[in-house]
């Protein structure tokens, strides 16, 4: 049966999302890449993104649930997204901004479009501590 979220959870987050993160980081095909992509793209990526992690929290934590009545889907899959998300989020901004990507990236849209995408990664890498636990 999972646990109930806590502040450990943020924690292995945090270092699942920092060391997925680091590997994207520096390829510097990432640069090229994010140059050409359009709005409908980021989009897309962010679509992406929420649904991957959906998923990863449906497979690898609430179909283990015993008493699905008692802990719905919304309230396990609300604190849990955001959480990840979030915690991509801020590793992602954080990255970009600590090794210079954004000033690599040339405009502060483009930045944005790097942090975008480098969150992808990262809020899966952030999901797997979840997962190692699980087994």
């Amino acid at each position: 049966v999972p646990d109930h979220f806590n502040i450990k959870d943020l924690a292995y987050e945090f270092f699942g999302s920092l060391i997925i993160g680091l590997t994207f980081i520096f390829k510097g095909a990432l640069i090229k890449t994010v140059s050409i992509l359009d709005t409908s793209n980021i989009m897309l990526i962010l679509l992406v993104t929420f649904v991957i992690l959906v998923a990863q929290i449906y497979f690898i934590g609430y179909s283990r649930v015993k008493n699905k009545k008692s802990r719905h889907f919304g309230q396990f899959l609300t604190k849990r997204l955001f959480s990840l998300y979030l915690m991509s989020l801020i590793v992602s901004f954080g990255l970009v901004y600590l090794f210079g990507v954004n000033i690599l990236a040339g405009s502060n849209y483009e930045a944005l479009k790097v942090v975008v995408v480098l969150t992808m990664p990262c809020a899966i890498g952030a999901a797997i501590p979840s997962l190692l636990r699980q087994y």
